[in-house]
């Protein structure tokens, strides 16, 4: 008795298997296999919709703000132009023996004043899509003197190279005028305005000449316009401008002597003669 009472109870039986309720069939095994298949499924073409959408959602359509522009000096090397009084003692301009030397190049900076005339202006449209923007009306605002030259722009050309037979636009900021296209060596040739047009992702350059027929202090601007948008830009020179106006004929050197440029049966001693009393000052 006592070695029964000490006997350890033997484990329980082992729990019976799960049997399916009563009625119900068993799950195959591909239909769980294909339910996994079409989660994944949805959950990638979600993914794939929205990464779609992301670009249409974030493209750069054009605005008036993917507009830049940059302007640079481009002034032709050995060439300089001088902005000189009309009463400056032009008897004492001395003689060289063809283009202009140092000694007329010192006497124009002894009496005149250096002018920057020529600009490189660059533009361009960063959008990658959408319409076109138009830049037009370039012209000055400012602060402009008596319609009467003050000036008489002289160039002293050592290279020889004569004027430009390129077209580049030409601003005259006192006159209110908007800009324009001209050939410098062809004075005849007719005008036409300076329009530029930008596509998305494109960019350009065009020549930029800046000549005031009257004394000026203040700016370049333009209008930049998309659709019915637009505004006012003004073209960045680094600081106003202030310039003196200068006369219609301009003055070169040619064989050594003062000549007009460009104009033919001209006199210099007639033109000054001409516009000191146009001033008053004869």
């Amino acid at each position: 008795m006592a070695d029964n009472a000490t006997r350890p109870a033997p484990p329980p039986p082992p729990a019976p298997a799960a049997t399916p309720a009563a009625g119900a069939t068993p799950r195959p095994w591909w239909q769980r296999t294909w339910a996994i298949v079409s989660a994944v499924v949805a959950v990638l073409g979600a993914v794939t919709g929205v990464v779609g959408v992301l670009p249409i959602l974030f493209r750069n359509a054009t605005t008036l703000d993917t507009f830049t522009v940059t302007v640079e000096a481009a002034e032709a090397q050995r060439v300089a132009v001088f902005a000189v009084p009309i009463t400056a003692a032009w008897t004492t301009f001395p003689t060289s023996q063809g283009v202009c030397d140092d000694g007329q190049l010192a006497w124009l900076d002894e009496h005149g004043t250096r002018l920057v005339e020529r600009f490189l202006v660059s533009v361009s449209n960063t959008a990658d899509q959408g319409a076109m923007l138009s830049l037009k009306d370039f012209r000055g605002q400012g602060e402009a003197g008596a319609p009467v030259p003050t000036h008489i722009a002289v160039t002293c050309d050592q290279a020889g190279a004569g004027a430009s037979n390129l077209r580049s636009a030409s601003i005259d900021p006192s006159s209110g005028r908007v800009g324009v296209y001209v050939v410098e060596s062809d004075p005849a040739a007719p005008p036409s305005p300076l329009v530029f047009n930008l596509a998305p992702g494109e960019n350009g350059q065009f020549a930029l000449s800046i000549r005031s027929s009257a004394d000026f202090v203040g700016s370049i601007v333009f209008t930049e316009a998309l659709g019915d948008e637009s505004r006012l830009v003004t073209l960045p020179l680094g600081g106003d401008l202030d310039v003196p106006g200068t006369a219609p004929i301009r003055f070169t050197v040619k064989g050594g002597e003062l000549a007009c440029a460009s104009v033919e049966d001209c006199s210099p001693a007639d033109t000054i003669a001409a516009l000191l009393r146009a001033a008053g000052a004869s």
